[in-house]
C-alpha cells in the first residue's frame, strides 16, 4: 500500500487559476498554489456539458471525502519539468470514488476539484475516435486552468485507465479502468483516511478573511 508523501512543501491550498501561472522552478509547492482559484472570471460556461455540471454540483455541495491515496506522476511530455501530486478519495456515502490534482513540483496552475469516475468514464464512452487528445477532459472542470485537462490524462495515464501512443506521448487511447478499481476497492475497506492539507489551508485563508473583515 502506497503512502502518503509529504515534505516540507505539503499541499496547502486548493485556489485555481484560469490561466497558468509563471513562476520560477525554485519556487515551493505551496507558494505555486497560494496564487489559485482568484481569478474574477471564472464563470460556468452556459454550453457547459450535463457531466460537467453533475460534478460542480458535487463539488458545491462539498461531498466529505476520505483521501484513500496520495502519490506522483510525470507530466505527459518531457517538457513540463517536475511531477505532479494526485489523490484518489472515496465518498463512503455514496461509494462514489474520486480523482484530484494535488500538487506540481514546478510552475503551472491547476484546479483541485474533486472529479468523479463516473464521469470520467461517461466522457470517455462518448469517445469515437480510437486516439485522442486529454484537452477533451477539459470540459470535467468548472474551473478552468488552462493545465487542467493535461494533468489529469497524466495522472489517469499513470494509473493505467491511459495508454499513450509510442513517440507520440501527448496522443492517448484508452487502456483499462479495472487496476484502478480494483486498487480503490483494496484501499476503500481499509481504515485510511490520509490529511486534507488542502482543505485545511482553505479553511485557514477562510478565517483569515474573516479576522481581517472583523476589523
Amino acid at each position: 500500500m502506497a503512502k502518503s508523501k509529504k515534505s516540507s512543501n505539503e499541499v496547502k491550498t486548493d485556489e485555481t487559476l484560469e490561466t497558468a501561472v509563471s513562476k520560477p522552478e525554485s519556487n515551493s509547492m505551496a507558494q505555486d498554489r497560494e496564487v489559485l482559484e482568484k481569478n474574477p472570471e471564472s464563470k460556468e460556461p452556459s454550453s457547459m456539458p450535463v457531466v460537467n455540471k453533475q460534478v460542480q454540483e458535487k463539488d458545491d455541495s462539498k461531498p466529505a471525502i476520505r483521501i484513500l491515496f496520495h502519490g506522483s506522476c510525470p507530466k505527459l511530455t518531457t517538457r513540463g519539468v517536475g511531477e505532479l501530486e494526485y489523490e484518489i478519495g472515496i465518498n463512503d456515502n455514496t461509494d462514489e470514488a474520486y480523482l484530484r490534482i494535488a500538487g506540481n513540483a514546478s510552475s503551472g496552475a491547476f484546479s483541485t476539484e474533486w472529479i468523479a469516475l463516473s464521469g470520467i468514464r461517461a466522457l470517455l464512452e462518448n469517445v469515437k475516435e480510437q486516439s485522442f487528445r486529454a484537452v477533451l477532459l477539459r470540459d470535467l472542470y468548472f474551473k478552468r486552468s488552462s493545465n487542467n485537462h493535461g494533468y489529469l490524462g497524466a495522472i489517469l495515464k499513470a494509473e493505467g485507465v491511459f495508454i499513450s501512443l509510442p513517440k507520440q506521448p501527448t496522443l492517448m487511447q484508452i487502456g483499462g479502468w479495472d487496476s484502478l478499481l480494483e486498487k480503490i476497492d483494496s484501499l476503500k475497506g481499509k481504515e485510511i483516511s490520509l490529511t486534507d492539507h488542502i482543505a485545511i489551508a482553505a479553511n485557514k485563508r477562510a478565517e483569515r478573511k474573516c479576522s481581517e473583515n472583523e476589523k
